[in-house]
């Protein structure tokens, strides 16, 4: 799992570009792909942009997928989250002021946000991957279609 957790991470904030070749001409393929650009939806998981470039006599598109700008703030978030339990317990322990449901509460909750902080993070990078690959198979799609 650890290294699942790497990698969802990792794709999770990273940018990417793909290209797709375009057998038709530029002009039909651009209205469809237009077309199923706009049935897929907009994402949410990911900002989507997308360009056309003439490469080796043919047409080519051009897709980026970068990361949404919330995803920062709540990987952030989640972090600062869980430096604030570890510090509340931390406390809780340490301190003979705490009501003994304090001193047992505070670390269990920590506990189960570590365990959970995983499964969060592998369920928004999931969400991504899945978005992602619904637009390229829009993409693909749309431009091996025959006219």
């Amino acid at each position: 799992m650890p290294s699942e957790m790497r990698r969802a991470a990792r794709a999770l904030v990273e940018s990417r570009v793909e290209t797709f070749a375009s057998p038709s001409a530029a002009g039909p393929a651009r209205e469809r792909l237009e077309r199923a650009l706009a049935h897929a939806g907009t994402p949410r998981a990911f900002v989507f942009a997308g360009r056309w470039a003439e490469r080796e006599g043919g047409a080519v598109y051009e897709a980026s997928f970068d990361p949404a700008p919330g995803t920062q703030r709540f990987l952030g978030g989640l972090s600062a989250l869980l430096v604030a339990l570890i510090a509340a317990s931390a406390w809780a322990l340490a301190s003979e002021g705490a009501s003994p449901a304090a001193r047992f509460l505070l670390p269990f909750l920590t506990g189960l946000a570590i365990v959970a902080m995983p499964i969060a993070v592998i369920a928004v990078a999931t969400r991504r991957e899945a978005e992602e690959s619904c637009v390229r198979r829009a993409i693909r799609a749309a431009l091996e279609e025959e006219p």
